[in-house]
């Protein structure tokens, strides 16, 4: 057993099905299928079982490529570290972002980066802040950069900056006066309204429901999607409440002007945040490429601030 043989096992376990394993390994379809026929032939278990199209893992299975993923994240530390007491420079960063944030954080930092680190490759992953903590924790990106208002104990947090949440809505919504006398927004406000929330595999989604049920509050109507510019051309349209925090509101740049107003009272931290799993080995060029998202978030900050209600 090799560390060639680890990636073929969790590759397969990852596709759940032979073809598409081995595209993304780029290796023939037949040697896979030996590969995982010599594995259970020396193992003497069965590690899947067929469910319809699907590979699905055994018992056996799923405790096999739990040592297989330990093995495999020991060594891309090992390479990493390697890589940079060597002073190289040279290696892949794989990073994560949910779509909107990469729309305008990636061209302001990736360019600058590049040109720092001309033998690093870059790979980016845009998925929802929950799937990237899965592939944080699967190994299968080094960085993740989302907002955050929990902790997962099986990864490491950097605080990039400290956020607000805002209520977003048209303009002549029944509530304009009270929130602009009021300067803010309050959460009982939002009893018996049409809300507009990005899906539950994001951070946004999972903050506003979490307040809203600790605060035993009830809409009349959630309308969940997971395109943050579409939820909020719907609310600046006059369809309901939505929401966004001060670093998304900055880059909306909506065609319809629109109310924003900070929620008071919220129990819970919001927070930008680079993440990656804990115990991994940051390479230069990855501690490099958080301190320049770092600067950017900074910098977008100190020019809106004095721009946002």
């Amino acid at each position: 057993m090799d560390f060639k043989d680890l990636e073929y096992f969790a590759a397969i376990a990852r596709c759940g099905n032979i073809t598409h394993a081995a595209q993304q390994l780029y290796v023939s379809q037949p040697t896979l299928s030996k590969f995982l026929q010599k594995l259970e032939g020396d193992t003497g278990l069965v590690l899947f079982q067929r469910a319809g199209r699907r590979l699905e893992l055994t018992y056996a299975g799923q405790r096999y490529l739990a040592h297989a993923e330990r093995l495999l994240s020991q060594k891309r530390e090992m390479d990493a570290e390697l890589t940079d007491l060597l002073r190289a420079d040279t290696g892949v960063l794989h990073v994560g972002m949910p779509p909107f944030r990469c729309s305008f954080s990636l061209p302001e930092v990736l360019p600058a980066f590049r040109a720092q680190f001309l033998q690093v490759q870059f790979r980016i992953e845009e998925a929802p802040s929950a799937e990237l903590d899965r592939k944080l924790l699967e190994g299968e990106i080094d960085l993740a950069f989302y907002m955050s208002f929990a902790r997962h104990p099986g990864l490491s947090y950097r605080v990039l900056r400290r956020d607000r949440m805002y209520a977003v809505f048209g303009k002549g919504h029944p509530l304009e006066q009270a929130a602009a006398r009021e300067g803010s927004f309050a959460w009982e406000w939002l009893e018996g309204q049409t809300l507009l929330l990005q899906n539950q595999t994001q951070r946004q989604g999972q903050y506003i429901l979490q307040e809203l049920r600790s605060r035993r509050l009830h809409p009349a109507e959630i309308l969940e999607s997971s395109n943050i510019r579409a939820a909020a051309a719907l609310a600046a349209n006059g369809y309901g409440i939505g929401f966004l925090s001060g670093e998304l509101l900055e880059h909306l740049n909506n065609a319809v002007p629109f109310n924003a107003f900070p929620l008071r009272d919220c129990t819970l931290p919001l927070e930008s945040v680079a993440a990656w799993r804990a115990g991994n080995y940051l390479p230069r060029y990855a501690l490099a490429f958080i301190e320049r998202m770092e600067q950017l978030e900074n910098q977008k900050y100190n020019n809106s601030a004095t721009k946002m209600h």
